[in-house]
Formats: C-alpha cells, sequence, structure tokens
C-alpha cells in the first residue's frame, strides 16, 4: 500500500556557525558536515517530509545545503526537494490571528529558535502539501530555487474545554460524528458550550512567570497540511511542537498542546487546493508530536499528555483518543528518546557496550490516529548506525568527521599563546581557558568539541579511526558520533498510508 513516512526531529541548533556541524573551515552556517548524515538518514528510511525543531533564524544556507544534498541523493539527481522555515512564537499580544512573517517571532523569552519543513514536490500520485492559509515564513525555497509557496500554519486555537467558567470560559468536548467540536444537540444540565474556537496560550521559555501562560512570545506548535491520494483525500495535519526546558512550563506546554485545534479539525481546501479560512473539516488522519521536554513515568502515564491519549468524549475531560509513539506500555529503553554521553548529571563519562545506557529522557512523542491505519515509531539512531556496516550509508558522513577530527589535531600547534592547545590521548583536544571557581579565576583545559553538556572522548584515536573507516562498531563511538556531531535526540517518524 502506497504511503507517506513523515519525520519529526530535534536537530540541536539547526543552522548555528560552528565547525562540528558546518566542517572544518566553513563558515558560511551550511552545516554541511551533518546535513550529510542527515540527508543519508532521511534517503535511507524514504522520508518525504521533514519538520525540524530548534531552527536558527539564520539558517538559510544550513536549509540551502540540506535541500542539495537531499536532491543529490535522489535517482538521478532528481530536483524535488523544498524547504521553508519560520519562528515557533506570535511577536506581540495586540496580533489576535497571524498573517505575515513580521508577526512571527523566533525569541521566546529565554530562547531564539523556530521549525523548518522539507518536503518532495511533485508527488501527487501519493500526497500533495498544501500551502499555508497565510504566509508566515521566513523564507522558502523550491526545486532548483523555483518559487514555491510556503505550508507552514502557526496553531493559534485550542478546543473549548473546562469544567467550570475557568481558563477558556466554557466546557467543550467532541465526538467523532460532528464536524466541530461544540455545540451538541442535547447538552446536559450546566454543559455551556462555546461557539467558537478559544485562542490558545502556551508557556514562555523565559523563568518570569513560571506557572503562567500566554499569548505571544511563547514558543507554540506549527503545522503543515497533506492532501492525501487516498479514496477520500484527506486532509492530514502534521504538527510539531518544542515544548520549553524547565519542567513545570514543560508539563504546562504537553497538557496546552493537547488542546491544540489541529488535533480535532483543520481548514478545508478549494478545488484549487487553497486552504478555506471560514470552514473546517474533521481530522481523521493525523500526526501531532515533537519535544516536549516532559519526562514520563511509565507510573503516572499520561498525565500533562491526557488531552492526546483520552477517549473522545462530550465530556470535559474527553481527548483526542491517540496513540502515542513510543508506547506508554513499552520498557524504558523504547521510551528514551535522548542521547548522553556523560552520566551522573553530566559528569561521568558512560562506557558501556550496551546502545540503551546512552539514552536517556523519554521526551519526544508523537501522537497519532492509529485507527485509521497511521503508524508511528522512535528510531533509535545508535543500533542503525551500528548495524550499517553491511550498505555504508553513512560512511561518507563519518569519514568527513574523522578528516575534521584530523584538522583539528593538526592546527593544535599554531594555537594563540594567551589560549594554549594541547592533545589529550583520551578526551581529544583540549584548549586551556580561564573559568571563575568560586571567588578565584583558575586556568582549566576545556575540550575543543564538545557535545551539549562539555562531554567529548573517551578514546580520541579509537573514535578517529572508526570514524575514518566510516563503520562504527560499538555503542560508545555511535553515542559520540551522534550526540556530538548531530543531536542529542532521536528523530520520531509516522507513515500515513494513502
Amino acid at each position: 500500500m502506497p504511503s507517506v513516512k513523515v519525520c519529526l526531529w530535534n536537530i540541536q541548533n539547526f543552522g548555528q556557525n560552528s565547525e562540528k556541524y558546518n566542517g572544518y573551515d566553513v563558515t558560511d552556517r551550511a552545516n554541511t558536515m551533518r546535513n550529510a548524515f542527515v540527508a543519508r538518514f532521511v534517503h535511507a528510511n524514504a522520508i518525504d517530509v521533514l519538520l525540524i525543531q530548534e531552527v536558527s533564524s539564520s539558517a538559510t544556507a544550513a536549509l540551502t545545503d540540506l535541500q542539495g544534498q537531499l536532491n543529490a541523493l535522489n535517482a538521478g539527481g532528481t530536483q524535488d526537494w523544498c524547504f521553508s522555515w519560520c519562528g515557533s512564537a506570535i511577536a506581540r499580544g495586540n496580533v489576535d490571528e497571524v498573517q505575515q512573517p513580521r508577526q512571527v517571532a523566533f525569541r521566546t523569552g529565554a530562547r531564539t529558535e523556530g521549525y523548518a519543513v522539507l518536503w518532495r514536490n511533485a508527488q501527487a500520485a501519493r500526497f500533495t502539501m498544501i500551502r499555508g492559509l497565510y504566509d508566515i515564513a521566513a523564507g522558502t525555497n523550491g526545486p532548483g530555487g523555483a518559487a514555491v509557496a510556503s505550508p507552514l500554519n502557526m496553531s493559534q486555537r485550542g478546543r473549548p474545554t473546562g469544567e467550570t467558567d475557568g481558563e477558556f470560559g466554557a466546557t467543550g468536548g467532541f465526538m467523532t460524528h460532528q464536524k466541530y467540536p461544540y455545540q451538541p444537540r442535547d447538552p446536559p444540565p450546566g454543559y455551556d458550550l462555546m461557539d467558537n474556537w478559544p485562542r490558545l496560550s502556551y508557556p514562555p521559555t523565559a523563568r518570569a512567570d513560571r506557572l503562567g501562560i500566554q499569548w505571544a512570545k511563547a514558543r507554540r506548535p506549527v503545522y503543515v497540511v497533506l492532501k492525501l491520494a487516498d479514496a477520500e483525500t484527506l486532509l492530514c495535519p502534521v504538527c510539531v511542537y518544542h515544548a520549553p526546558s524547565k519542567q513545570t512550563r514543560a508539563s504546562w506546554g504537553a497538557y496546552m498542546s493537547g488542546l491544540a485545534r489541529e488535533i480535532y479539525a483543520i481548514n478545508t481546501v478549494d478545488g484549487a487546493d487553497a486552504p478555506e479560512a471560514d470552514d473546517l473539516v474533521y481530522v481523521r488522519k493525523g500526526v501531532f508530536g515533537g519535544d516536549f521536554n516532559l519526562s514520563v513515568n511509565q507510573d503516572d502515564w499520561p498525565g500533562d499528555y491526557q488531552y492526546f491519549t483520552a477517549p473522545f468524549s462530550r465530556s470535559y475531560d474527553g481527548g483526542a483518543s491517540r496513540r502515542a509513539a513510543p508506547r506508554e506500555t513499552e520498557g524504558d529503553n523504547a521510551r528514551r528518546t535522548t542521547i548522553q554521553i556523560l552520566g551522573d548529571n553530566h559528569r561521568t563519562p558512560i562506557d558501556s557496550a550496551d546502545p540503551n545506557a546512552y539514552l536517556k529522557w523519554k521526551i519526544d512523542l508523537i501522537f497519532y490516529t492509529s485507527a485509521t491505519g497511521v503508524r508511528a515509531e522512535r528510531v533509535n539512531l545508535l543500533t542503525e548506525l551500528i548495524d550499517d556496516a553491511a550498505d555504508g550509508t553513512y560512511s561518507d558522513p563519518l569519514e568527513s568527521v574523522a578528516d575534521y577530527m584530523d584538522e583539528v589535531e593538526d592546527g593544535i600547534d599554531d594555537a594563540p599563546d594567551d589560549r594554549p592547545e594541547r592533545l589529550h590521548a583520551e578526551t581529544g583536544p583540549q584548549v586551556q581557558v580561564t573559568k571563575r571557581r568560586k571567588k578565584k579565576r583558575v586556568q582549566v583545559w576545556v575540550p575543543i568539541i564538545s557535545g551539549a553538556w562539555g562531554g567529548t572522548f573517551t578514546d580520541w584515536d579509537e573514535s578517529k579511526t572508526q570514524f575514518a573507516a566510516g563503520d562504527v562498531t560499538d555503542a560508545r563511538r555511535a553515542a559520540e558520533y551522534l550526540h556530538i556531531f548531530v543531536s542529542d535526540h532521536l528523530p520520531l517518524v509516522a507513515t500515513v498510508p494513502t
């Protein structure tokens, strides 16, 4: 059966100007070295739509490079990949509905980041990407640089909910046979339903107002809509959300995102596949996921995810009746979605032969409509990388990283006098810097190539040898490569039948 595969992936600091992403002596933020791995992953897993979180506001070069590498992997070099990107917040509180790029911000309190989507064009036999209701993108590029409409939309409205007149002013639920999630024929006593979709606020990333939610300057979901080439030409929204990292705000983010309108209804399209602002249709196939930054323990699932997973109901506590991947019934190892190379609160290097030892937080999730045949999974890149020896999908990216490591090592003798460098046998190249320790300033050695939490290598020569051979054979080397040079998150992939 034909299908569309969509991937949601938090690729940390995408578009950041860093040699460990760009490659040696590259200064145009192209992320070329990292994109080589991402492109091969997308190609090897037959991904049609890639939604990226943690996108820099200066991501043009990185997205253009990734687009080019994806096209180069197509059979015959077919130029069919497109991209578009935008910020993740409403810029100002006086904006009632975002309709143009200047009303969208990358800054969300304490963080600056956005979203990007890359998709295959001219795939009408399986799906058509519907343009956004409004053009909110910071930039969009079609095949060969051709003009193409941005498919990005920002989630702004939520379903009516609440047991009493509180957060949204009324209660509300949803039944599968209704077009809209309000106005049942015979509401129970005291059940005051709204006649519209209320504005939906989200928690900001800043420390101010830790427990609050707000309309503007708070990171919120974005989504694209696929028109499927199935018997009913169903519209399938694919939403991605990156919650704040602090636990209390992450909890609010998971709760509020479960109320997003796009889980229940989306804009219809006319005969020319243009979205219609004033007409909605019930979602029968849909995907909603991302980095919720809320680690879920098996004994208290679903907690703040209740509106995603609870059954359809007119009651205020009814949900979207969606299934989660990774499943809540799976063991911890199957539900961990972040890659670490340091344990003990980011201090002690992990050195285990078991890939599961390098997986930590259970925070990346996809919620999907399983009743319509949609499937979803977390892809364990550690095992995929270790098992790659037979076909060498990732050999070229690994070898490029080894070349970069050689260049860094070769440059140690040319270091400035005030910042001496050395090669440590285990951790690799280090630089001497001045740091404050309590009230004193001390000289310390820190890794030149490091991961998100400062972690580095346990055996520099062995890591470089395996990367140079294009063949990672053990869990530690796989974790180092992915965490340092690609991302500290695993991708989530959903397959939507057409």
